[in-house]
């Protein structure tokens, strides 16, 4: 199942929305990520998280890529992708800055997208769990927990 032109327009409107520089995007408030397929023999898939609070949260706080299995991280991900998906559709098209589920995540959990994929993806959620765990019941192994 390819989502080849859905993704290409995903990640081209975040690419435009991210050089307007539009006043209602802070340091705090995190964007859908992007799962971008790579050109080559191998189908491959880059993901692009457009959020400048994610790198340095990541650099503090991830686990080295085998602490969890390729498993856990593949779970996991379903499961924050099928929330971030509802909480989207739920909310409706809301912006501003207190909303960060406005876009959404086109995960297929049968596609293998690779451990470190999977593995950065599942701690860019667990990021936004540290932020809006809480607030929208965001699920997750750290129960809204700030880390």
């Amino acid at each position: 199942m390819k989502h080849f032109p859905l993704l290409y327009a995903l990640a081209a409107l975040m690419l435009f929305s991210a050089c307007a520089g539009s006043s209602s995007r802070t340091a705090d408030r995190p964007a859908a990520p992007n799962l971008v397929p790579q050109q080559g023999d191998d189908e491959e898939y880059e993901l692009i998280i457009i959020d400048p609070g994610f790198n340095s949260w990541f650099a503090t706080n991830a686990r080295p890529v085998n602490y969890y299995s390729p498993q856990h991280y593949k779970q996991w991900n379903d499961r924050y992708v099928r929330a971030w998906n509802e909480l989207a559709d739920r909310q409706g098209p809301r912006t501003g800055p207190d909303y960060p589920f406005q876009n959404h995540i086109q995960y297929d959990p049968s596609e293998d997208y690779g451990l470190e994929l999977n593995y950065e993806l599942y701690w860019y959620f667990r990021y936004v769990e540290s932020i809006w765990g809480r607030r929208y019941n965001f699920p997750g192994p750290g129960g809204g927990r700030r880390f």
